[in-house]
């Protein structure tokens, strides 16, 4: 035989092997497609495609028909001494490539996706967005369960923390029950209880004046010098500084992904020398340490200069703020409190969050100078913010680290331990009312099996409707949102008009130089008042679906609800807007005119434009990309919050509706997972 063919005398040539496998695998893939004619008649489809005619005997007769001819199909090919390949896709992957097309098959019934056939009803768009949003959702958490990693289900993460409560072993008993019956609708608040459990951070954020000595300070807590100390600040990115057993950097930008770096690196991207104006487009830094005093969970979050703080007002500032448990503000001791200090104060007590104060370079001050400022610090916050809150003395020298290893323990340990104490109260609350959620549940099927009064259909239909109408809401202002982000960058020239126009009015009461940091200020503070209406609509639609899910609650008579207010925190963070650097100051010469006001503000307006035009047009599509980012990430947070909830209500109501009921084998079993859960068995009316 030729040796170009591969092959010797009495034996099958390459290309011939080739052809004999591929169709046997061909057979094979023909067989797996009668087998699932026959599963058919089993499936739960909704758009069955066979009429199922085919007894159970029979079928088992043809199932052992297949067996043998594909262990003929084996001898066939070992015979010839050819080896089967061996799978090389993973079913999760693949599993989850069909999920994906799913997901783009839902996706493309979007009322906005539709419009190709004809405009869709303003009546019905918001209920085909509930529709999309509940497909989606489901799609979304099957993909997550699929690709979750060895040891990852929930079982695994309960073993993993070993914990001996009772609530934590009624946990695990409720965990159990839900996997033997099928109650996947109660995986997700498992989840969330889970991540409650494990989470045991607390974020201190620290603000101060630039020079107040704040990174002298955090590193100071740290006992090491990783901050930069002697540089200006970058105002939108603060950096979260977290335990780890070995140091790393992680950066996230605005346009592309987020990478690793050395932490020496940090000041490439934290610092207005190295990154000036942000021009690197990062959007977040974790700073990764194994400083013993962010071993337990506590992080700290080194956040912007206060002079830039307060420039856009109170409202503005909000954009500042982190997620904290405390702010931190540091008061130089060598200039004490300034109107940028108190701004600081009011507005993280404006947001709830809880304040202390701390005077930084004690050690330069002489013990009787100290207390002296000491009261007067207390004293001027409690008449301008009428507040009365502590100020401790610090220093990052290591001759006087006494005074900040005191304030460490004697006010920072014992409002961690007090965290932790109301996390472990709301954690039993949580696992209280699952508990009830999952009992109800369980007495919903053994009510069917009983054969009890038919449910009240319509009310049922409607807390679905609501439900569908919740996350119709949150679909709706993706769309709304994703449509008014991208006019953000053509908002140039309303902003000239905006800022031309307050600058007039002004010039009009003093005349004054319009400094570059004034014009500044201004501008920002149109940009902010646009993102301000998004923060507000989402905070109006985490008010509507906490609303909604607390009255479909009360409807079917669960207990397992949010509070009134457990999705606001949901909604804070926003990014702030930083104009490039870029000189925009106006005399007050220039503002003044003969000929009105009117014809000032154009003037300005276009002075404005001629002078920063395209530079303000770059940083606002910037500026939108990481506004884009803020929003799509709250609003899966809220999906996600709201569906932890949702979907054991949708799961009552199609349990409630189902035609089918449970066996007696079953409802025996049901009887004993509620007597280990400590309810009756009894169907209460």
């Amino acid at each position: 035989m030729n040796s170009d063919m591969g092959g010797s005398a009495g034996a099958l040539n390459e290309s011939q092997q080739r052809h004999l496998r591929v169709s046997c695998q061909y057979v094979d893939k023909l067989l797996s497609e009668v087998e699932s004619i026959l599963n058919s008649s089993a499936s739960k489809s909704v758009f069955p495609r066979y009429i199922s005619q085919i007894s159970l005997a029979n079928r088992r007769t043809i199932e052992d028909y297949i067996a043998r001819i594909r262990a003929q199909l084996i001898r066939v090919l070992d015979g010839q001494g050819i080896v089967r390949e061996k799978p090389g896709i993973p079913e999760a992957r693949a599993i989850s490539v069909t999920l994906g097309a799913i997901d783009i098959a839902v996706d493309e019934l979007k009322p906005r996706n539709m419009r190709g056939y004809g405009e869709v009803p303003e009546s019905v768009a918001l209920d085909i967005n509930g529709i999309v949003g509940e497909l989606q959702g489901l799609v979304s958490r099957l993909n997550r369960y699929v690709l979750q990693g060895e040891g990852e289900d929930l079982r695994s993460r309960l073993q993993r923390l070993e914990q001996t409560s009772d609530e934590f072993e009624l946990l695990k008993k409720i965990e159990r029950i839900v996997a033997e019956r099928g109650l996947v609708e109660f995986r997700s608040a498992i989840a969330a209880i889970l991540d409650r459990i494990e989470d045991k951070s607390f974020e201190i954020a620290v603000f101060g004046r630039v020079s107040s000595g704040k990174s002298s300070l955090l590193n100071g807590i740290l006992g090491a010098d990783i901050l930069p100390v002697g540089v200006t600040p970058i105002t939108a990115v603060p950096t979260r500084i977290k335990y780890a057993a070995a140091p790393s950097l992680s950066v996230w930008f605005a346009e592309r992904s987020p990478q690793s770096f050395e932490v020496a690196r940090l000041g490439d991207f934290a610092t207005e020398q190295q990154n000036p104006g942000n021009k690197k487009h990062v959007t977040r830094i974790v700073l990764r340490l194994p400083a013993e005093r962010l071993r337990d969970g506590v992080t700290f979050v080194d956040t912007p200069g206060l002079g830039s703080l307060a420039t856009s007002g109170a409202a503005e500032t909000l954009a500042y703020l982190p997620r904290c448990d405390l702010g931190v503000v540091l008061i130089d001791g060598g200039t004490t409190l300034s109107v940028d200090d108190l701004r600081t104060i009011e507005t993280l007590e404006e947001a709830t969050i809880p304040v202390h104060l701390l005077l930084s370079k004690a050690d330069l001050l002489a013990p009787s100078d100290r207390e002296q400022i000491l009261a007067y610090v207390k004293e001027h916050v409690a008449a301008e913010c009428r507040l009365d809150l502590p100020v401790h003395p610090v220093s990052a020298m290591a001759s006087h680290r006494a005074m900040l290893d005191q304030w460490f323990k004697e006010e920072i340990l014992p409002l961690y331990e007090r965290a932790q104490e109301l996390r472990a109260a709301s954690l039993r609350r949580k696992i209280g009312a699952l508990r009830e959620s999952v009992i109800a549940a369980l007495q919903a099927n053994l009510q069917r099996q009983q054969g009890e009064s038919a449910p009240d259909v319509d009310q049922l239909r409607d807390v679905e409707a609501r439900l569908r109408q919740a996350t119709g809401k949150i679909e709706e202002f993706r769309s709304v949102a994703d449509r008014e982000l991208d006019m953000l960058p053509l908002a140039a020239a309303q902003l000239f008009d905006e800022v031309a126009t307050q600058l007039t009015s002004s010039a009009e009461q003093r005349d004054e130089t319009f400094a570059d940091a004034n014009v500044r200020a201004l501008i920002a503070k149109s940009v902010h008042k646009r993102a301000r209406v998004f923060h507000d609509h989402m905070n109006a639609v985490a008010h509507f679906c906490a609303a909604e899910l607390i009255s479909t609650a009360k409807a079917l008579r669960l207990s397992n609800m949010p509070l009134e207010t457990e999705f606001d925190a949901l909604v804070r963070g926003e990014p702030v807007f930083e104009l490039a650097e870029v000189n925009v100051g106006i005399s007050g010469s220039a503002i003044g005119s003969l000929f009105g006001a009117r014809f000032a503000t154009k003037q300005v307006a276009r002075q404005l434009a001629n002078r920063i035009g395209p530079v303000l047009e770059q940083s606002l599509a910037t500026y939108a990309g990481l506004l884009r980012s803020w929003v799509m990430s709250v609003l899966k947070q809220l999906k996600h919050a709201f569906d932890g909830y949702a979907d054991s209500y949708r799961a009552h109501v199609e349990r409630a509706l189902a035609p089918t009921v449970p066996g007696a084998n079953e409802a025996g079993g049901i009887a004993e997972d509620l007597e280990s859960l400590g309810a009756s068995a009894e169907v209460f009316r």
